[in-house]
């Protein structure tokens, strides 16, 4: 199983011990909309709040990955609006080291 697929099998059973374990203790979360930047446990804790539950994905794809680098797209409904949204995760010694996201703003539906 990909690292890719492992994440979102953790995040959607919101298993915070999976989660943590497929980030490094290094890990960085970088929002280029807002620049906030979250480490490990503040990036957990923000999935843990509910969020997940206020947000709909659609359209998700794997659009790369290899041992150095995940590219995802997905178009994200939820409290900052519809937006497409472009992940880029790095990875180093099988563990996700930075979260990077960039939004575009999509016309209402």
């Amino acid at each position: 199983m990909s690292l890719f697929e492992k994440w979102w099998d953790a995040a959607n059973a919101l298993d915070r011990d999976k989660m943590a374990a497929l980030l490094d203790d290094s890990f960085v979360m970088v929002r280029h909309q807002t620049g906030e930047q979250l480490n490990k446990e503040q990036f957990l804790d923000y999935i843990m709040t509910g969020i997940r539950e206020q947000v709909t994905a659609q359209d998700r794809r794997l659009i790369y990955e290899n041992e150095d680098i995940i590219v995802s797209h997905s178009v994200l409904d939820g409290p900052m609006g519809n937006n497409a949204v472009m992940l880029v995760r790095l990875v180093k010694d099988g563990k996700i080291i930075r979260q990077e996201t960039g939004m575009t703003p999509l016309a209402a539906k």
